[in-house]
């Protein structure tokens, strides 16, 4: 079994039963074929208070926003498009009875497909620019795309 793969019930069972008809680690591992660790493990869980079913459930933190909390952060992000992430942070938090950090709200913009980009600085085109644009796009207009290829092979060699 994988590290991450949890025993069920009968499995559990069966270690903590042939554990308690006297069997050793060491026989049950061969017979059952978990590891030594896992053995051992549920056994002295077992013994310790009571049969554990799972460790999943403390795999998952608690969510810092909850539906509300998720509505309400796309709102403020969709209304203010150019906002920083500490601006929204600030902004969420107002409001709030809990307070989240902004790493979690940078989780929580990614997981709701909010990416960050800054605006570029281009040139505009002048009337010069236009023109050249037009002329070329007129000469070409009657181009096959056996006339793209052979000017892309011509420039390839």
């Amino acid at each position: 079994m994988g590290k991450t793969s949890d025993l069920d019930a009968f499995d559990r069972g069966q270690i903590v039963g042939a554990r308690r008809l006297g069997h050793s680690i060491s026989e049950i591992v061969r017979e059952l074929r978990f590891s030594r660790s896992t053995v051992s493990r549920v056994y002295r869980e077992y013994t310790g208070g009571g049969q554990k079913i799972s460790n999943r459930a403390n795999c998952k933190g608690q969510l810092a926003l909850n539906e509300h909390g998720v509505r309400r952060l796309s709102r403020i992000v969709r209304s203010q498009r150019s906002q920083t992430l500490a601006q929204i942070t600030t902004q969420l938090n107002e409001g709030a009875s809990r307070t989240v950090s902004e790493r979690t709200m940078q989780y929580s913009l990614h997981r709701m497909g909010f990416g960050s980009r800054r605006p570029t600085r281009v040139p505009l085109l002048n009337v010069c620019h236009r023109a050249a644009r037009l002329a070329w796009a007129t000469e070409h207009r009657e181009w096959t795309l056996e006339d793209w290829k052979r000017i892309a092979w011509s420039d390839e060699s």
